[in-house]
């Protein structure tokens, strides 16, 4: 019985000999189909992304899937070689008679059937996955030191350095398509996110940078708008970024997954900017509290926007939402103390103390 299953080995041996040679010139369109269909994948996550229909976190995750697809298919696809028929024919002759001598032959001499299998835990590998990747990345880079003018290619492999942890390579990729492919809000916003990446998570100065140059070629950009959001709330404004992630929310499409994100992210701000007049989600993620919870993160609102408006009272608009804040609270003596300092603030800046006293008559405070 051992020496049948050794002929079927051998049989499948060869049959995995001939197969490739038999394929030749249909593996290599089946290739060619499947860097168009990778690529025009990655252009519809662009769109879904720009639509507001999948989160910036949900889209860098499927930019990587693509990239690392199109990455293993474009590496296939250069491997690929033209194979004759006659080569084939002879090297189909070769395979069935020296396939099978060659491994009787050998096994004849250092055979052992006796000796028992390798127990599992010796013979674990590396997971294949992370050797193609890291193998197909090995030869585009190889193709861009040939080619340094490819930008679509420093494209591709850019969000795959991401999905690697290899970020100021991811930078510098994003760079040469940005300089190579030109500007557009898609590019800028992949250079700032991978900045981002870099800075473990903080919004730089440059990242920034690139986020405006996004957002001035296409202003309803959803990443470049998200990650402002995200600077804003670093800096300890919250109230901005409750107000940029409620437009956000507005503009995407109700069943967004981003929706859901932006939801969580500004219940969770407790924004200090908005007075006792929240807006967007953030208002719906306060009138679903508690009574009691409610009011004590109205408070905390209030208390935090006079906080701001101490240090820096140059905003007309956070004085009158301060104003009309107590007013709504009842406490009118601290409104009218409030009306005195942001008159104070602009005594010489006649339409904005205009804007005061109209104000104060609404409210019945004069």
């Amino acid at each position: 019985m051992v020496w049948l299953a050794f002929a079927f080995l051998t049989g499948i041996a060869v049959l995995s000999v001939l197969w490739p040679l038999a394929r030749g010139r249909a593996a290599a369109v089946s290739q060619e189909t499947d860097v168009d269909f990778y690529k025009s994948q990655l252009a519809e996550i662009e769109r879904d992304l720009a639509r507001g229909l999948i989160s910036p976190e949900d889209a860098e995750s499927a930019r990587n899937e693509a990239g690392r697809r199109l990455l293993k298919t474009s590496s296939s696809e250069k491997q690929e070689t033209t194979v004759s028929t006659t080569r084939i024919r002879i090297a189909a002759v070769l395979a069935l008679l020296v396939v099978p001598g060659v491994t009787l032959g050998l096994y004849t001499k250092i055979g052992h059937p006796d000796v028992p299998d390798q127990p599992l835990t010796g013979r674990k590998a590396p997971p294949a996955e992370n050797m193609e990747v890291e193998q197909a990345v090995s030869q585009i880079e190889t193709h861009l030191a040939k080619n340094p003018n490819d930008g679509r290619g420093y494209e591709v492999v850019a969000p795959v350095y991401l999905r690697m942890g290899r970020t100021q390579d991811a930078i510098l990729a994003y760079s040469n398509a940005l300089r190579l492919l030109g500007e557009s809000a898609q590019r800028h916003s992949a250079l700032a996110e991978a900045l981002v990446y870099a800075a473990s998570g903080i919004v730089t100065a440059d990242a920034r940078k690139s986020f405006e140059q996004a957002l001035r070629l296409d202003p309803k950009f959803p990443m470049a708008r998200y990650y402002m959001g995200l600077a804003a709330e670093q800096e300890g404004d919250k109230a901005k970024a409750a107000d940029i992630w409620s437009k956000l929310a507005d503009d995407a499409p109700a069943d967004s997954p981003l929706v859901a994100s932006l939801r969580k992210r500004i219940a969770a701000l407790n924004p200090d900017g908005k007075g006792a007049a929240p807006q967007g989600d953030a208002a719906a993620a306060i009138a679903a509290m508690p009574e009691g919870d409610r009011q004590a993160t109205i408070r905390t609102m209030v208390d935090g926007l006079a906080g701001r408006l101490a240090k820096n009272g140059n905003d007309i608009e956070g004085w009158l939402r301060l104003v009309r804040a107590y007013r709504v609270l009842n406490e009118s003596e601290k409104a009218k103390a409030a009306l005195g300092d942001a008159r104070r603030n602009f005594a010489s800046d006649q339409p904005a103390i205009q804007r005061l006293d109209a104000l104060a008559k609404e409210l019945g405070l004069i």
